[in-house]
């Protein structure tokens, strides 16, 4: 997985819509959306929500207020 690919599946692991993705990696709303589909392909993953899950049990990033 490139760093594009992490970088936007951690942004949606927090709660970022495909907009604020793209706003904030400087690329187009489909591009959010194809790095964040890539990464779950990547991971195996079924859906994105199970990609999340996959690299957080994987050690690649924390999802943020995960806290008790």
């Amino acid at each position: 997985m490139d760093a594009n690919e992490l970088e936007a599946l951690k942004l949606f692991a927090n709660g970022r819509s495909a907009e604020e993705i793209a706003a904030e990696m400087n690329v187009s709303r489909s591009m959010a959306q194809h790095y964040v589909r890539v990464a779950a392909r990547k991971l195996g993953a079924r859906n994105r929500v199970h990609a999340v899950a996959l690299a957080v049990r994987m050690g690649m990033f924390e999802v943020a207020g995960g806290g008790n």
